[in-house]
């Protein structure tokens, strides 16, 4: 019986890699997703079996680094997502036309089926003020709505709010609403018990003005920052757990009276009325918690240094002091020693550990206040004095006058931090002051702008360096035509070259003819002006085939027949000793005779 064949040993399997992206949390993955272009992150399926369909349900849809997105992409994308939750939302529309198709009423009403909590729409300013449909309300589990340069529809009638909310920034927003939108924009509020941040930046209340009585009341409010050119109406209610406010605007001195407990406020007087004058000297509580003041000042306007004094003396507890100088116009009255005393308080000062002094122009009245500072602020450790970039001093000036300055802290230390740069003198602290429309304020009414200042010497100075820069570029535009000049002339004497050689080959040419004599010619010399590739070294025009550069070793003549001046190399340099080198190679009939 036949041997059966051998049965084929079974090779033996691999144990299976284990998939080192399939093990990671899916909060790291979609921090990952989440900073990357959308694109990119529906091209990470092909790195990982797990990954495969992982971006249609990641909790984060952010498409704040995603530029070129078009509509239809973002269309798609929620689509395959399903019912899969949507945790947040960010979108930076730049696109105009998104909001002339409504696109975002549809992205709005899948977004709310599918629970979002946190919802960033930021609309380009092309766009307009864009009205947002009414299902922004349905979106009830929202903790933080970001919204910009767009215009929220009236509530529906028994809204009771977000009860989730816990973050509200408003950004160039207009808020529409039945009746009175003050009223409404409070009841939003008030509904929201959760609500904690607050941020209005240029936000539009119709129908409000500053004799409207409604009232912010937010019990669990921390932060809140109002900015911008309107005026509104209303007060705040008492807001015990609130830690910091920011007010940049004009009267908003009324809302201090119902944060007694804050430990950081941020205040500008350079907007303030003069009715809020009367409200600032007369504040009847003391803030007992309020450790880091930053007030922005006018010193050439008696309102705004009194409206400093006296949020200064209602605070007993101060340790850091930050004063923005915004100084523009001329000095109503100069605030000496005496006029500052009269200001004073017992308690002024009394825990100042440290003071910043910025964007100061060297007024008389900014620098009177610097050395009331130092002589009243006994436990002072260090004040920093920051030059604005358009003062006319020099930085010499200021230090050797702060210097003499008597100090009451013996550990009281003056740091010079230089000049501020010239592009924080356009912007006023990064506040957005102005609104596109067509009651608005300008920009100067809205904060004022603080006037360049140059001396003769830099306006001199700049006009030599504009008359160097012009005969620069004169001598530049020279040296081009030279140039091309000679370019021409060069290629006129290549053209005449090439005629003179081909000549002279031609009448080489027909010598060796005549003579039966073999001729090898090299190739012409190379034009300077124009060299060579690499490929043509070593092949001829015609058949690309090799062709000598010199005459071969086996043809060569004797040494005395070898080009002038290099007798060691059998290059032959010119006509002429092509046709000696030709001859001794091969020599006529009549020669052996």
């Amino acid at each position: 019986m036949a041997d059966s064949p051998p049965v084929p040993s079974q090779k033996p399997r691999l144990a299976a890699v284990p998939d080192a992206l399939a093990s990671l949390p899916l909060e790291v993955i979609d921090n990952i997703f989440s900073r990357l272009h959308i694109y990119d992150v529906v091209r990470t399926s092909v790195l990982s079996r797990a990954w495969r369909r992982l971006w249609e349900s990641l909790p984060t849809v952010d498409l704040s680094h995603s530029p070129g997105i078009c509509a239809s992409d973002i269309d798609a994308l929620l689509l395959h997502r399903g019912w899969a939750p949507v945790r947040a939302f960010r979108l930076p529309a730049k696109d105009p036309t998104w909001a002339i198709w409504s696109y975002f009423h549809d992205w709005l009403l899948c977004l709310s089926r599918r629970g979002v909590r946190e919802l960033t729409l930021a609309l380009s300013t092309q766009c307009g003020i864009f009205r947002l449909h009414s299902c922004l309300f349905s979106c009830r589990e929202l903790t933080r709505l970001s919204l910009t340069s767009c215009r929220i529809p009236p509530a529906p009638a028994g809204l009771v709010g977000f009860p989730n909310l816990k973050t509200l920034r408003l950004e160039r927003v207009a808020v529409c609403a039945q009746e009175h939108a003050g009223r409404e924009f409070a009841a939003l509020i008030a509904a929201s018990l959760m609500l904690e941040n607050v941020e209005m930046v240029c936000v539009k209340l119709h129908g409000d003005g500053p004799d409207d009585e409604w009232v912010i009341r937010a019990p669990n409010l921390r932060k809140l920052s109002i900015l911008g050119p309107f005026e509104y109406g209303g007060i705040t209610e008492r807001l015990p757990l609130l830690e910091e406010a920011i007010f940049f605007g004009r009267n908003c001195a009324k809302f201090l009276t119902g944060m007694v407990g804050i430990t950081k406020l941020d205040f500008s007087f350079i907007s303030i009325w003069p009715t809020e004058v009367d409200v600032l000297e007369q504040l009847p509580f003391l803030f007992e918690n309020l450790r880091v003041l930053s007030v922005t000042v006018n010193f050439c306007k008696m309102c705004n240094i009194f409206s400093m004094f006296c949020l200064l003396r209602s605070a007993p507890v101060l340790e850091e002091l930050e004063v923005w100088g915004w100084s523009d116009g001329a000095q109503e009255i100069e605030t000496n020693s005496e006029f500052l005393n009269a200001q004073c308080a017992d308690h002024i000062f009394a825990n100042l550990h440290v003071v910043h002094m910025k964007k100061f122009t060297y007024l008389v009245n900014e620098m009177h206040f610097l050395e009331f500072v130092l002589l009243k602020a006994s436990v002072l450790q260090v004040l920093y004095v920051t030059l604005d970039f358009y003062a006319t001093c020099s930085n010499e000036e200021v230090v050797t006058e702060i210097a003499e300055y008597p100090r009451a802290s013996s550990d009281a230390q003056v740091i010079f931090m230089g000049r501020e740069p010239e592009s924080a003198n356009n912007e006023c602290r990064g506040f957005i002051t102005a609104w596109e429309s067509d009651d608005e304020i300008s920009p100067n009414e809205a904060r004022p702008r603080r006037r360049q200042r140059l001396k003769s010497e830099s306006v001199a100075q700049v006009e030599q360096l504009q008359e160097e820069l012009q005969n620069l570029i004169n001598e530049e535009e020279q040296v081009l035509e030279d140039r091309s000049r000679l370019n021409k002339e060069i290629s006129m004497l290549h053209k005449e070259f090439d005629k003179y050689y081909s000549y002279l080959r031609s009448a080489i040419q027909l010598i060796c003819k005549a003579h039966n004599i073999e001729c090898r010619l090299d190739q012409p010399p190379r034009h300077a002006a124009a060299p060579a590739s690499p490929s043509d070294e070593g092949t001829s025009g015609e058949g690309g085939a090799p062709m000598d550069t010199a005459v071969n070793d086996s043809h060569a003549g004797p040494p005395e027949n070898h080009a002038i001046g290099d007798p060691g190399n059998p290059r032959v340099d010119s006509s002429d000793d092509v046709v000696i080198s030709a001859a001794d190679a091969h020599p006529s009939p009549e020669d052996h005779d």
